[in-house]
């Protein structure tokens, strides 16, 4: 079976891989391949494995949050390699048995949910890339066949996090939402799901290269923020310009860079949510533009006064991926695509995934060029 994996020079001189790139993330070198393992199989009479599901990998991307992980793995003076990825799509190949309704031949994604009971929350898998997986059942999730497995391979992490991320926002109809770092992944989906449910969104974005493709998804309107230019500025100016005195709520997947700016542009009694930071990184050094906003004293002091509602997310539950997948199955929410590559691209997909700045949306590992 095929992986991705990441590792440091000493491991890379050892690794016999079928095929290989390296790239330069936080003044690291960090050495990427495609590599054989070996197969691994599940026995459904076997009692340990009796929830358990094997399942044939078909595309795989990867997420922000990797980079931590394979620069450990880069770095680590004992050598050795992580195999990489966060999203998959597979298909069955057996099933244990207390497991009644997924047959071989299924067509599954992880479900991250974190309100299961019968295995464990999160993430159904840190190594997606790997061609072959047991996985608990309660962490797949059927999807359709209409939906192609690259589409699928970038489905479940952003539209479980936005689909929580709305709910628990829970805006009034008509509500003025922003939505920061607007062509993230993460916020792709959630100014979908908040569009389909009659919402304006405001998208603010750093990126002038994404507004038609934002405006396209049906935003009210986008905020450019140029990172050379005072933000606050361009905030009051984008407000007055719509009527608006403030914002009702606000969805932000990097909360460090943002919340500083915003808080004040929230109105009382207003929501900020938000399911990440930026800075993961210790070598990470904050830009002008990540410095700019109100100091962190001032900013509790007015969350307080304005009695305002300051929520963390940390994914979703299987409802929240359900209800996406229905909407997704209905036509109401598009799939953020940036690029499909697959065998002899490796290098390409490193680069758009680990470096590309201008990128919208998943970039996705196909093992053939029928599962694109």
């Amino acid at each position: 079976m095929k992986a991705f994996i990441a590792m440091g020079e000493r491991t890379a001189r050892q690794v016999a891989a079928l095929e290989t790139c390296n790239a330069t993330l936080h003044g690291t070198t960090v050495h990427f391949a495609l590599v054989e393992r070996p197969d691994i199989d599940l026995d459904p009479a076997d009692p340990d494995h009796a929830h358990d599901v094997l399942v044939r990998v078909h595309a795989f991307s990867c997420n922000y949050r990797e980079k931590g992980r394979l620069l450990q793995a880069a770095r680590r003076e004992a050598g050795g390699y992580l195999v990489l990825g966060s999203e998959f799509a597979g298909t069955v190949v057996k099933v244990g048995a207390a497991v009644d309704d997924l047959r071989p031949g299924d067509r599954v994604f992880g479900n991250g949910a974190v309100d299961v009971t019968d295995a464990h929350p999160g993430l159904t898998t840190q190594r997606a890339s790997q061609q072959l997986q047991v996985l608990p059942r309660g962490k797949l999730l059927r999807f359709p066949a209409a939906m192609p497995f690259a589409t699928a391979a970038a489905f479940s992490v952003g539209a479980q996090t936005a689909y929580a991320l709305v709910r628990r926002l829970r805006p009034a109809r008509g509500a003025q939402v922003a939505v920061t770092a607007a062509s993230s992944n993460t916020a792709l989906f959630a100014i979908a799901a908040l569009v389909a449910r009659g919402h304006d969104v405001h998208a603010l974005t750093t990126s002038a290269d994404s507004v038609p493709a934002l405006r396209a998804l049906g935003v009210r309107d986008c905020c450019v923020l140029a990172r050379e230019q005072p933000v606050e500025p361009l905030l009051q100016a984008y407000l007055a310009a719509h009527g608006l005195a403030q914002f009702d709520a606000v969805i932000d997947p990097f909360m460090d860079i943002y919340l500083r700016k915003l808080v004040r542009h929230l109105r009382r009694g207003g929501t900020y949510i938000t399911c990440g930071v930026y800075q993961q990184f210790s070598e990470d050094v904050p830009d002008a533009f990540m410095e700019q906003g109100l100091p962190l004293d001032e900013v509790f002091s007015l969350i307080i006064r304005k009695n305002l509602g300051l929520i963390g997310n940390n994914l979703g539950t299987a409802g929240d991926l359900e209800e996406a997948l229905a909407d997704y199955t209905a036509g109401r929410l598009p799939v953020p695509l940036d690029t499909v590559v697959g065998g002899g691209a490796l290098a390409h997909f490193v680069e758009r995934t680990y470096l590309a700045r201008a990128r919208s949306g998943k970039v996705v590992f196909t093992y053939s060029q029928e599962d694109a």
